[in-house]
């Protein structure tokens, strides 16, 4: 009988439906603004030429902060994720060990 960590299945079905479901809500928002600034009317022509000359505009100086920020997350997003593999790998060999040598 396989030996299941229902803590690692858990978590493995819980990436899916969140990164799956994050996904789908990110494209619906982007397409429904695509479709709303698409329109002809004056004032959404105004929107999306506001839009344009403020993202033109963006101080580089004053975002490089935020975006310093953002890198030092994801680098240690990736330092967790690889801490974990290690753990879960170090646990099957540690399992495997006792396995193959009885007591």
């Amino acid at each position: 009988m396989p030996h299941i960590d229902f803590f690692i299945f858990f978590r493995l079905v819980l990436e899916i439906v969140v990164g799956i479901y994050a996904t789908a809500v990110t494209l619906q928002s982007v397409y429904g603004w695509y479709v709303y600034l698409q329109g002809g009317d004056r004032y959404l022509s105004m929107i999306r030429r506001y839009l344009l000359v403020h993202g033109l505009r963006v101080r580089f100086k004053t975002f490089w902060g935020d975006v310093v920020v953002s890198i030092l997350l994801s680098v240690a997003l990736v330092i967790l994720w690889h801490a974990h593999t290690v753990l879960a790998e170090g646990v099957v060999l540690q399992n495997a060990g006792r396995i193959i040598q009885p007591h």
